[in-house]
């Protein structure tokens, strides 16, 4: 018998645009690296699950050592899935940026890198977490499960509450570096 909830968890989520054009849009945008000419034939797109803690991801189905072999051939890379967390269908935007960043991994672009992240912004920019009801969801899941709760000044020993995600640069009570 299967339950309920892994039935629904099976069915594709609802999109409010249509996933093969953006998809085909944004291969159109893409750099030209080792594996792009093959993206229109090589990759296919799935749904993380519900419970994954990835917004997205890449993988090249031939395996790490013949990806190796086929990049430097410059040959066809082999069956790339992408797999995208059903909950970007709330927000086309970060959906869109999401997608971007995984096809710069598809096309042979495989670090994030500084070149890496200027394509994304030039092809798909990513909203701003005031902008995104998700970002600050993924932002406050984290600063609830990471154990630093606070800042502390070295200098002063001032402590304020953890907000953010990054560490902050100067103490907000006597302005020194951290």
């Amino acid at each position: 018998m299967i339950s309920i909830v892994k039935l629904l968890q099976s069915q594709p989520p609802r999109l409010p645009m249509d996933l093969d054009a953006l998809l085909a849009e944004l291969i159109e945008k893409m750099p030209e690296a080792v594996f792009t000419r093959w993206l229109t034939e090589s990759v296919s797109l799935t749904w993380l699950e519900d419970d994954d803690e990835r917004l997205g991801m890449t993988r090249f189905e031939e395996g790490p050592h013949e990806l190796v072999r086929r990049r430097r051939l410059a040959l066809d890379p082999g069956k790339i899935t992408i797999g995208l967390h059903p909950q970007l269908t709330r927000e086309e935007v970060l959906l869109k940026h999401t997608l971007a960043h995984e096809l710069l991994h598809a096309s042979g672009l495989l670090e994030h890198s500084q070149e890496h992240e200027q394509w994304l912004e030039k092809i798909a920019p990513g909203p701003q977490i005031e902008d995104s009801p998700l970002l600050q969801e993924i932002r406050e899941q984290y600063l609830l499960d990471t154990k630093k709760k606070e800042w502390i000044c070295s200098q002063c020993g001032f402590k304020w509450a953890r907000k953010t995600v990054s560490r902050p640069l100067r103490c907000p009570k006597c302005a020194k570096r951290l």
